[in-house]
């Protein structure tokens, strides 16, 4: 396999160093404005690229004829990255959506996935677009169809996370600017055929993950596969709710209003306060998640409903290599990075074998492409917990 990389941060700097490791793996083309680092194979291959020059990258593709292109750049890139695809015939694939609000009258969903409206032009040049293929949104999708297949009807979809640095110090896994975007935007849920806003860390529940981490009060918490998984997934009800040990911080930022990305009045000038606090923020330290080796990630899915006639719940759980034990690995990750990078190599991979064409998300991947990487998962110092 050929791959090319659009961006080389935390995540796709990982996702080089886990893909060079399979044998499929012909060579790896990393493009971003810069590079700090020489590579360590040599099949990656660094390239200074703005991927926004259309063009370019367009020729470039098509001289190259990778496999496939991992977009793990700020979803603001998506619809640049999946454009020049479609137009140089490119399987694409992403780990989130940029999630603007849908005005449009008859909109589907309040947020819109800008990855679904290139669905014909991949579909017309017999091409396939995977979108939101990192952990979560991904993998938890992946989940979501594995407990949903084990029921004859699907009242309530469940999916939980933890996160947790086991420390009172606030650490950025990768990206604050993701994070405050995550504070700023109201969650979506899924009830009775339509969807709905909820207020941020509203739904208060306590949630039983697998051990280490037992019982843990979640939140409603922004995240993208609310708004695909009742597309493809037969069901009354889904919400996601998260743990994060920051939450109180997270509340007060909140309450204070310094992450509304609404823009005010200064003087002649508009600006937005998640903009100011990003910048008053301190960025991450290189190494920094070395002082948090308890650092841990962790997911659970859970499918309620029927199955021959009485009810049943359905529950597949995964728990991510803590930092200690991803330190160990040398790839530079933490305990964020280290579960998005793996889950999209997988997904990568896979891309070969998917008899598929168009945009869509996990969940809507064949039923033993999704079985194939489930699999694999206890091989990279997973925790798998399964409930069928």
């Amino acid at each position: 396999m050929k791959v090319v990389i659009a961006g080389y941060g935390a995540v796709g700097s990982v996702l080089a160093k886990l893909l060079v490791k399979d044998k499929s793996i012909e060579s790896i083309h990393c493009l971003d404005l810069k590079f700090s680092e020489r590579p360590d194979s040599k099949k990656i291959i660094f390239k200074v690229f703005n991927i926004l020059e259309k063009d370019k990258l367009i020729n470039y593709l098509k001289e190259l004829k990778p496999d496939v292109a991992v977009n793990v750049l700020h979803p603001k890139f998506n619809a640049n990255i999946l454009e020049c695809c479609a137009e140089a015939g490119v399987n694409y694939l992403d780990t989130a959506s940029f999630w603007d609000i849908d005005l449009r009258p008859n909109a589907k969903v309040p947020y819109k996935m800008e990855q679904l409206d290139f669905n014909e032009k991949f579909t017309a040049n017999n091409i396939l677009g995977l979108i939101e293929a990192g952990v979560a949104p991904g993998l938890d999708n992946l989940m979501a169809a594995e407990c949903a297949s084990h029921l004859d009807y699907v009242e309530e979809i469940k999916i939980r996370m933890v996160e947790d640095t086991g420390s009172k110090k606030l650490f950025f896994s990768w990206s604050k600017e993701w994070l405050l975007d995550e504070l700023a935007t109201k969650p979506i849920i899924y009830e009775n055929g339509k969807f709905k806003f909820v207020e941020n860390f509203g739904g208060e529940e306590d949630y039983n993950f697998p051990a280490p981490i037992g019982r843990r009060k979640t939140y409603y918490f922004a995240q993208d596969e609310v708004g695909s998984i009742p597309f493809y997934i037969k069901t009354r009800k889904t919400d996601v709710k998260i743990y994060d040990n920051n939450i109180k911080v997270f509340k007060l930022l909140s309450s204070l209003g310094v992450t509304s990305n609404k823009p005010i009045k200064v003087g002649e000038a508009e600006v937005k306060p998640v903009d100011v606090l990003a910048r008053l923020l301190p960025d991450p330290e290189p190494g920094e998640e070395m002082n948090f080796p308890e650092a841990v990630f962790a997911m659970a899915v859970e499918a309620i409903g029927m199955k021959r006639g009485k009810k049943k719940s359905v529950k597949f759980s995964v728990v991510f290599p803590n930092q200690k034990t991803i330190q160990r690995l040398n790839l530079d990750a933490n305990f964020i990075s280290y579960p998005t990078a793996l889950s999209a190599a997988l997904f990568a991979l896979a891309i070969p074998k998917i008899n598929k064409t168009g945009v869509f998300p996990p969940e809507a991947i064949p039923k033993e492409i999704r079985h194939s990487i489930l699999r694999q998962l206890p091989k990279f110092h997973i925790k798998t917990h399964k409930n069928f």
